[in-house]
């Protein structure tokens, strides 16, 4: 069973409930209400639906700003890139070239991480090594300077043992 709702009669309600209780207000609170029954929806409408849609409006138009400047940078960096064609030396990542290296040098088992580093125009990789004999870990610095790799910043610390060290360096390609 539905229950239909009886028909609302506006005007009825009014003359019947609210007209007598307005007519029973003082002029100025009367003026008051008429005030709040006129603002208050604009203020509804406004920050509501007007003021967050412009909001969205301008985050995406900021959005859209920032990425135009990424594109426009890409295309210079792609330009660049082509530019340059095979003055690259070095082939595969740099975390490949790192660990292929250190497999030749014979100094994998020192190293406890290689984490690359995010961000800049070259890739970049933390490479921490542990207990580590002074003159391998030379030669595998050297060993990635000819494959092209650079040392971008490295910090030796002794250890309690002669000819023993830790590093670690920043390198990119």
């Amino acid at each position: 069973m539905v229950k239909m709702m009886p028909n609302l009669d506006l005007h009825a309600l009014w003359q019947q409930y609210l007209a007598p209780r307005y007519e029973a207000l003082a002029e100025r609170e009367q003026r008051l209400l008429l005030f709040a029954a006129i603002v208050l929806p604009l203020m509804l409408l406004i920050f509501g639906l007007v003021l967050p849609v412009q909001d969205a409006l301008h985050a995406k138009q900021h959005a859209l700003a920032q990425m135009q400047t990424q594109a426009e940078e890409a295309e210079q960096l792609a330009n660049r890139v082509q530019q340059q064609g095979s003055q690259v030396r070095v082939s595969g990542s740099i975390m490949t070239i790192v660990d292929q290296v250190a497999r030749a040098q014979q100094v994998r088992s020192f190293i406890s991480s290689m984490r690359p580093q995010l961000g800049g125009e070259h890739p970049q990789l933390w490479i921490r090594m542990q207990k580590v004999p002074y003159d391998q870990a030379l030669a595998f610095y050297r060993a990635l300077n000819a494959q092209g790799i650079q040392i971008v910043q490295i910090k030796w610390q002794r250890t309690q043992h002669d000819g023993i060290v830790q590093v670690q360096a920043m390198v990119q390609s």
